[in-house]
């Protein structure tokens, strides 16, 4: 099944990105679709807060400034900053569905947008949104 189209955006989560920082099993194809995003051929978002929680893990200033200035370099990235607002109706919804709060951020936004979440976290499977892999998209 092929998703890319025209006007679709895609909600990218941290685990598609960490994949291919830590070149772990399924780093290849997450590599090429972010590279889709890096040239403009696909749009997508990714919270503020996973960006965050990325350059946490790694911890080193030079390496997240490396990939802080990866990242806005993206022609088809755009940078979600959300509200308290936003992060309480997120905590609601965390809790209803059994997420936990980072999860619960994603599962918020993609519903408010009515977009795929791209993602490895098979948690999202079980609700009202759609969960899609690297591979799907990159056709």
């Amino acid at each position: 099944m092929k998703y890319l189209e025209e006007d679709t955006a895609y909600l990218i989560d941290a685990n598609v990105v960490l994949e291919v920082l830590y070149k772990r099993s399924r780093w290849e194809e997450s590599y090429k679709l972010l590279k889709k995003v890096r040239e403009g051929l696909v749009r997508a978002l990714m919270l503020h807060f996973a960006i965050h929680a990325i350059s946490a893990m790694l911890g080193n200033p030079d390496l997240v400034a490396k990939l802080l200035t990866e990242i806005s370099s993206w022609r088809g990235l755009t940078i979600v900053d959300l509200s308290i607002h936003d992060g309480l109706v997120a905590c609601e919804l965390a809790s209803r569905t059994g997420l936990d709060f980072d999860d619960g951020l994603h599962y918020y936004l993609a519903k408010r947008r009515n977009i795929p979440i791209v993602s490895f976290d098979k948690d999202f499977d079980k609700l009202d949104i759609k969960r899609i892999e690297p591979h799907e998209i990159i056709v």
